[in-house]
């Protein structure tokens, strides 16, 4: 009942030193109502009291209890809050179940299509690197055939005009020049090899 001159506070205990706040609550401060905690609710780790005091202390009050590690919980009472509690709960029921089902039915269309998704790209990566072996040779020396102009005199020509490698005098004299990198070969157009994981 709401009162002029009383206050109840909830406090949460832990249940560890529920003891030492049975002896100590009543001299927290000044005009607590002796034997006014009544244990509400408890649980594995706490226990809920509510204690009694004046309202001019009620600020040093909680205020204390803080201090010795008893948590306030802050509450209001209203007439037929319980009625109007339930149908919230009610109502936030109905309304899990309506969400719950749209978000299965949208994890379940998501889960196929990331599903095809990520075979695709596997079965990309496997064609990749089932033809790419095969097919560096012949790609690498097509492009020599096409960008050997570039080249300078680094490629030689046949009797026929077709484009040979560079013999292995002019390859060292490349390579002491600095043009022909770690790998020791030569290509008139940059070509960066790396590895898929």
């Amino acid at each position: 009942q709401d009162s002029d001159y009383l206050d109840t506070h909830l406090l949460a205990v832990p249940r560890t030193i529920t003891k030492d706040f049975l002896r100590a609550y009543e001299t927290l401060t000044p005009m607590v109502v002796p034997r006014s905690a009544v244990q509400v609710s408890s649980d594995d780790e706490f226990t809920l009291y509510a204690v009694t005091t004046f309202k001019k202390y009620s600020h040093e009050f909680i205020h204390k209890c803080r201090e010795s590690k008893w948590t306030p919980r802050d509450f209001k009472y209203k007439e037929g809050g319980k009625e109007e509690e339930s149908k919230e709960l009610e109502r936030v029921g109905k309304e899990e179940k309506k969400v719950w089902g749209e978000a299965l039915r949208l994890g379940r269309t998501a889960w196929s299509e990331s599903v095809m998704a990520w075979v695709h790209v596997l079965a990309l990566r496997v064609f990749v690197e089932t033809t790419t072996p095969k097919l560096a040779k012949k790609a690498r020396s097509s492009l020599d055939k096409s960008y050997s102009y570039l080249g300078g005199n680094a490629f030689g020509r046949d009797k026929k005009g077709r484009v040979t490698k560079d013999d292995s005098a002019m390859s060292a004299d490349m390579q002491a020049a600095g043009h022909m990198g770690d790998g020791g070969e030569y290509s008139p157009y940059v070509c960066y090899e790396f590895e898929i994981l």
